[in-house]
């Protein structure tokens, strides 16, 4: 390992004298120079690249500074993420506490690399971490299914032959009976293993087929063939997967329906590819534990495949089996952790489409879901990401929360990834849903209207109450009752629902009726109704004082006649 080190700091061959006199000074030993070499032409020249990178994150590990290190690599793979230099600091970096991780960047540091000599020593590095470390990082059965969209398959493939090596994957591709040449496309491929299919059996049976071909100890990696994996999508999954014991599944950012596995700043870029570059290096706090995560991309460890089993092939043809398996993998122990900086590039059609016949599967596929674990999935499943948007704290504070409501605690997880020292406390009503939330925080199943509190005073930094107040038969009670465990200086983050919408205004006024539903501003289990101003005078009746105000648009906006009609009735 020392030797790939020192490869590391000498292989510097930029023409430019400034830089080769900073690694002349490293070699020589003499780091103070070094070090003052490197601040001089960062002052001068204000420009900063994966050479750079290298010799800065070098003076870094001589002083034992790890922060220095971590933040020289990430700056050097935003400029050049295939730096195999880079990726060997990076395992060096997590050698002392996270070996698997380690092994994963010295395998990635490989395949990049195309010069004989380092690549001698890195082959006998990750042959000697076999032996000296517990390594037990599985390479990845990557299963892909197919039924017809041969050049979607094509793209697939060939985005995993570019960013992955071969001794980290073995590709699986399951045809459902395809009629436009994509199995003998697939039947020329040497480096794929092809299950065929009469039929399309649907999704989950084919991953299972997947699955049941792949090799023993192999993790899963289901990937839909309409996703093009991006430079090291597939190798920050898999540090998120190895990064604690207890990670089941991990997820990637995608651009598609799914806004709460969305990529921040993706909205309107044009080249996802690029996009990707910029976003898939180290970050300080990448993971979110999650319900589940979608099966568009998704990495699943071999052994918990083992404990918690297939997909159910009830959720015919799809969408669905991914949540279920979420859940299971959750209340098997596990964790599911969205990789915040593992992009993808979604490009094909969604497994459903928009037809009636198709939104009826998928309906009837909710519906078995909901059967299967006693309560209404879609109702508990979301979270109000746009309140901890309020929370503006040092992202290692170690903050205590509390949900009212928390449904299946997804909120709590998010809390989480963004805070990572937080304490997530929930109070949830319903017993089945309170004991899936409990895996992801502190739960307490109670009426939030009955009883005392269980917690000290004081206790809290926030709470969090979000659509719940008008829920409650006395909520000026509860939010007076809950005063005491604050803490001095504490907020309480509130969302309700404003009755003086135009969506609920014209409705009545044209219709003489209230449009309820089963959620949104008329949600019909909704027992108080309350305009913007009758808002704020409930929270100052309970003893707070309103700080700030904003607005969530729920809905897309006012069409011509509806536009009409409040210009009417505001004149």
């Amino acid at each position: 390992m020392e030797s790939m080190r020192e490869k590391a700091s000498s292989a510097v061959t930029e023409p430019d004298v400034r830089k080769r006199e900073i690694q002349s000074a490293m070699i020589k030993g003499d780091y103070e120079s070094a070090e003052n070499f490197l601040q001089n032409y960062l002052e001068e020249s204000g420009h900063y690249d994966d050479v750079i990178a290298i010799l800065d994150a070098g003076i870094g590990e001589h002083y034992g500074d790890r922060v220095r290190v971590w933040e020289a690599v990430q700056r050097g793979l935003k400029y050049n993420c295939r730096n195999y230099e880079l990726f060997v600091m990076l395992g060096d970096y997590y050698l002392p506490e996270n070996p698997n991780q380690s092994w994963l960047c010295y395998e990635n540091a490989l395949f990049n690399c195309s010069e004989p000599e380092d690549r001698s020593i890195l082959e006998q590095l990750l042959r000697q971490m076999l032996v000296e470390y517990k390594i037990s990082v599985g390479r990845s059965a990557i299963i892909i299914q197919s039924y017809n969209e041969l050049e979607h398959t094509k793209v697939c493939i060939k985005s995993i032959r570019m960013t992955t090596p071969e001794s980290a994957r073995e590709i699986i591709v399951v045809d459902h009976g395809s009629r436009d040449g994509s199995t003998g496309w697939l039947k020329e491929q040497p480096d794929i293993i092809l299950v065929q299919n009469e039929k399309n059996r649907g999704y989950p049976a084919g991953c299972n087929q997947g699955i049941e071909a792949s090799s023993a100890g192999a993790d899963i990696f289901l990937l839909n063939n309409g996703v093009a994996l991006a430079a090291n999508t597939l190798f920050w999954l898999r540090m998120g997967l190895y990064d604690r014991e207890e990670n089941g599944t991990a997820g990637c950012e995608i651009k598609s329906i799914w806004d709460d596995q969305k990529a921040d700043g993706v909205d309107g870029v044009s080249d996802l590819f690029s996009f990707a570059v910029q976003a898939n290096i180290p970050m300080k706090y990448p993971y979110e534990s999650r319900i589940f995560c979608s099966d568009l991309a998704l990495l699943i460890k071999r052994s918990v495949v083992e404990r918690v089993g297939l997909l159910d092939e009830r959720f015919y043809p799809d969408r669905v089996e991914d949540e279920d398996y979420g859940l299971r993998v959750v209340t098997a122990g596990y964790r599911n952790v969205l990789c915040r900086n593992s992009f993808c590039v979604h490009f094909g059609s969604l497994p459903l489409g928009e037809n009636r016949a198709e939104r009826y599967v998928l309906q009837k596929n909710r519906q078995k879901l909901n059967e299967k674990w006693g309560f209404k999935m879609e109702y508990y499943l979301g979270a109000r990401r746009d309140l901890p948007q309020f929370i503006v704290e040092p992202k290692e504070k170690p903050l205590r929360t509390l949900e009212i409501g928390c449904g299946l605690g997804a909120l709590m997880g998010y809390i989480k990834g963004m805070y990572p020292n937080a304490e997530t406390y929930g109070v949830e009503l319903v017993p089945e849903v309170a004991q899936i939330a409990s895996y992801m925080g502190n739960v307490w199943c109670c009426d939030v209207e009955q009883g005392d509190f269980p917690w000290e005073e004081e206790f809290f930094d926030y709470i969090i109450m979000g659509d719940v107040l008008e829920h409650l038969m006395a909520p000026e009670n509860v939010l007076k009752r809950l005063w005491k465990h604050l803490k001095r200086g504490g907020y309480i983050l509130v969302s309700m629902p404003n009755m003086k919408h135009y969506s609920v205004i014209l409705p009545l006024l044209r219709y003489d009726v209230f449009p309820y539903s089963d959620s949104g501003i008329l949600d019909r289990t909704h027992v108080k109704m309350y305009t913007g101003t009758e808002i704020g005078r409930l929270i100052e009746r309970s003893g707070y004082a309103v700080e700030e105000v904003r607005a969530v648009h729920v809905i897309s906006g006012p069409d011509e006649i509806e536009e009409a009609m409040i210009d009417m009735l505001c004149s």
